[in-house]
């Protein structure tokens, strides 16, 4: 989003400029993307933003490309990873003129209009066989950067492809400013990490007006934008009034919001009254607390943006009250972290956050992500933990081994390149599997996962880590990639069943298991080919048919009857689970009795259409329908 600024700076100084975003276009076609809009162009110099490191290999992908095609174009870096690395940078990648270190405006203008280099502020240049560093002197004030425009499409080729792509995830970004007031320990865009690659020591914000104006085109490009820059509340606050005072931007767009802190009912409120809510596509707010100790977040996050989980808890009660539940919440935590460096804090850690993921079950407006911390360059864990931090090589090669999945057995789902030395290599491991079970136990086993932690607690986490010591550690292959769910589910009942404290606990859980072991067998039942054909007398498939004791699968009803009942008095309820190609019907036995087990008597399907009106068991038109999914799933053959 910064570019689009950087773009209309400089065509204030009548500097001709265009901007393309590689990542709209298909990984195959990007060099011919790249040739057609630089011959169309023609332009003198290419920047290419390294901001963040994920994006490494594009970025050296594209300034190798263009050089070794375009050997006239001067090539000038910038961004937040590369005024990181700054002239280590240029040493390794001999194929750039220029970087920028911080604020790029002034220097690029002074740049394009052919000024003395040594003269330009923020500058790292090649002088013959040497990289000079000029002064890191120009900071943008706030004058400056609120007379500029962050949304101005007409700067984008295919700008329409763009903000296809923005509104298919969380909306056009709303610039507010530049540079952090916060130090929080893990975040490469904290104020520490700004001093790091940006020589910036203090946060510049857009005035009220700017962004209001750029509300205003926005308005007419899309309906959907996103904000998450919050150092200061009450100007987050400042701006929603001005844009209820402006009335053409009430209930205009639809506000995606990645808050820093808890909302209070003021803000709430203001929400409420400028933003559209829409019950099908639900806008969303986004916290992080991104670990599940309190005394951790406080270790690792800025003492003005972080809260307890119990304060967590009765703030998202307070906004899905507010809403009626028409906001979805994301909540993201985050491994690892220095403030958690032992192997009972880490299990400690799991389980507190699979725990609350099933404290809110009630509530499916909210989402829990667990995912592994990117190592943010420049961030604190960066510095401190990474061997070599200023050594361009060392992002590299641990992008390059997190690519190939060279350093972990385990998945990894970010550029996790900090684990606490603390933990040994099987600790990790346990820790790792752990979450993936409980993460495939909630994916493909859903009302199993709650069920289990509605009647053990935090016994559970005991079970699957005696699991894990048991059966999986000396196991041999990859567990990670060849996971037998039907096994694990096995191991779950017989761990249970050979302890009478945790069999006590879920007396029910051969049944239960059994249920699940079905759904395990058909979890990847492919359909090979769709058949209407219906047999006059058919006969019943049992393979794809289970009767289990109660309906486990009308999750919330049976969480409610374990309250109501208590475990040892759950009355019985015998259902019947039909498992379709891309579905589980349930039904009462009793129904099951009256309907479709009336094929195992040899009956026509005429017969049966005749006897369901004759009952009248629900509509004859419920059961054609209901017929035809049988015999495409191969339950009626």
């Amino acid at each position: 989003m910064g570019t689009f600024g950087l773009c209309d700076y400089l065509a204030q100084k009548n500097v001709i400029v265009k901007l393309l975003n590689l990542a709209l276009y298909n990984r195959e076609e990007a060099g011919d993307i790249l040739n057609k809009y630089i011959e169309l162009f023609q332009p003198t110099h290419i920047g290419l933003i390294f901001h963040w490191q994920d994006t490494v290999e594009g970025f050296l992908w594209a300034g190798k490309y263009i050089r070794s095609r375009f050997n006239h174009i001067k090539l000038i870096c910038g961004g937040f990873t590369a005024g990181y690395f700054g002239e280590d940078l240029l040493k390794k990648c001999l194929f750039f003129d220029y970087l920028i270190k911080g604020d790029p405006e002034k220097p690029l203008e002074l740049l394009m209009k052919g000024a003395e280099i040594s003269q330009i502020p923020n500058l790292i240049y090649r002088d013959t066989e040497r990289i000079i560093s000029n002064d890191i002197s120009y900071k943008i004030d706030q004058e400056a950067i609120s007379s500029i425009s962050f949304c101005t499409m007409t700067y984008l080729y295919d700008h329409e492809l763009y903000i296809k792509s923005v509104e298919e995830k969380l909306g056009f970004p709303i610039y507010i400013g530049r540079g952090c007031l916060y130090n929080c320990r893990y975040c490469g865009g904290s104020l520490g990490s700004f001093k790091l690659h940006s020589g910036k020591n203090k946060p510049v914000v857009r005035s009220i007006d700017a962004i209001i104006s750029d509300m205003k085109r926005l308005k007419d490009v899309t309906k959907k934008i996103y904000i998450c820059y919050e150092i200061d509340r009450q100007y987050i606050m400042t701006l929603f009034k001005a844009m209820k005072q402006e009335g053409t931007l009430i209930k205009t767009f639809q506000l995606n919001y990645g808050a820093w802190q808890l909302l209070d009912r003021d803000f709430l409120e203001l929400y409420r009254d400028i933003f559209l809510l829409d019950e099908k596509s639900k806008p969303l707010f986004e916290l992080s607390p991104e670990v599940y100790d309190d005394k951790s977040r406080k270790k690792i996050k800025h003492r003005n943006v972080t809260y307890t989980i119990e304060d967590l808890k009765q703030n998202l009660h307070l906004i899905n009250n507010f809403f009626n539940n028409n906001i979805n919440v994301s909540l993201f935590f985050s491994r690892y972290h220095d403030a958690l460096k032992t192997y009972p804090d880490m299990m400690k850690e799991i389980s507190g956050i699979f725990r609350l993921k099933h404290d809110l079950v009630q509530n499916n407006m909210n989402t829990i992500f667990y995912d592994h911390l990117s190592t943010d360059v420049a961030s604190s864990y960066w510095e401190k933990y990474v061997e070599n931090p200023h050594d361009f090589d060392t992002l590299i090669h641990a992008a390059r081994k997190l690519k190939l999945q060279e350093q972990y057995s385990f998945p990894v789902n970010n550029l996790n390149v900090y684990i606490p030395e603390t933990l040994s290599g099987d600790e990790i491991f346990r820790c790792e599997l752990m979450v993936f079970i409980l993460k495939g136990l909630e994916r493909y086993f859903h009302e199993l996962f709650h069920i289990l932690y509605a009647c053990l607690k935090e016994l559970m986490i005991n079970i699957i880590e005696e699991i894990i010591i048991d059966e999986y550690s000396k196991k041999p292959g990859n567990v990670f990639t060849n996971m037998n769910y039907s096994e694990l589910l096995n191991f779950i009942k017989i761990k249970i069943a050979e302890r009478k404290s945790f069999s006590s606990e879920i007396p029910f859980i051969e049944d239960l298991i059994g249920l699940n072991i079905k759904k395990a067998m058909y979890l990847h039942r492919v359909q090979h080919m769709k058949s209407s054909y219906q047999t006059k007398r058919p006969k019943i498939n049992h393979a794809f048919i289970s009767i289990h004791d109660h309906d486990y699968l009308d999750l919330m009803n049976f969480l409610k009857k374990l309250e109501n009942e208590g475990i040892h008095n759950l009355t019985l309820d015998r259902t019947v689970f039909i498992f379709l190609i891309n579905d589980i019907l349930s039904m009462t036995y009793e129904t099951y009795r009256a309907t479709i087990k009336m094929f195992e008597e040899g009956i026509t399907l005429d017969e049966y259409y005749e006897m369901m009106e004759q009952k009248q068991i629900f509509t004859p038109s419920y059961h054609r329908d209901f017929i035809a999914k049988l015999f495409q799933s191969n339950v009626l053959y």
